[in-house]
């Protein structure tokens, strides 16, 4: 099975980001700043932002992001 077929949801730690916005430069229409802090657009990540939803959790210096399969 392929990780486009498993639904996906990100979860953000407001606290924790410091408003870098390499998510929001990678993934705009998921990740976006408010306040100078991440806000998101969704929290089920559809499949196809799957990838850069990943690159751009990946690429916080805070690992203030995390994509997650959702639970069957």
């Amino acid at each position: 099975m392929s990780s486009e077929a498993i639904a996906h949801r990100v979860v953000a730690d407001r606290s924790a980001c410091c408003g870098y916005g390499t998510c929001v430069e990678i993934c705009p229409e998921l990740y976006q700043l408010q306040g100078g802090l991440i806000v998101l657009t969704r929290d089920v990540v559809p499949p196809e932002w799957l990838e850069r939803a990943i690159e751009g959790a990946e690429s916080c210096p805070q690992s203030a992001i995390v994509v997650e399969p959702v639970a069957a």
